[in-house]
């Protein structure tokens, strides 16, 4: 293994770069989740009357597609760092916490 040791300015340097390069693509995730989530609410109610028990994607802001199983609609907005693929009309299950409590005497 072979360790070295930079200069301060170089190593702050470095250190930034770095956490831009972490950091973009996790505010690109945020950014695309938002225009996500603000296009399914404006739709909500049509996608609901009318694809009811169909799936679909939502990507880039927009609805992408509706099929009538995952497999019609898995290859829509590849390139999306977030989608929303969800059959409507299904609700999530209710959120649980499993485990359990142990008391000493």
């Amino acid at each position: 293994m072979l360790t070295m040791e930079l200069p301060k300015a170089l190593q702050q340097e470095f250190e930034q770069t770095a956490q831009k390069f972490y950091e973009w693509p996790q505010r690109q995730i945020d950014t695309e989740a938002k225009a996500n989530n603000q296009a399914f609410k404006n739709i909500q109610a049509e996608i609901e009357k009318y694809y009811f028990g169909s799936f679909l994607v939502i990507a880039h802001g927009q609805l992408q597609g509706v099929g009538e199983s995952l497999a019609e609609v898995n290859h829509l907005a590849p390139d999306a760092q977030h989608r929303i693929v969800m059959q409507v009309g299904e609700r999530r299950p209710k959120e649980v916490e499993l485990g359990w409590q142990i008391e000493f005497d």
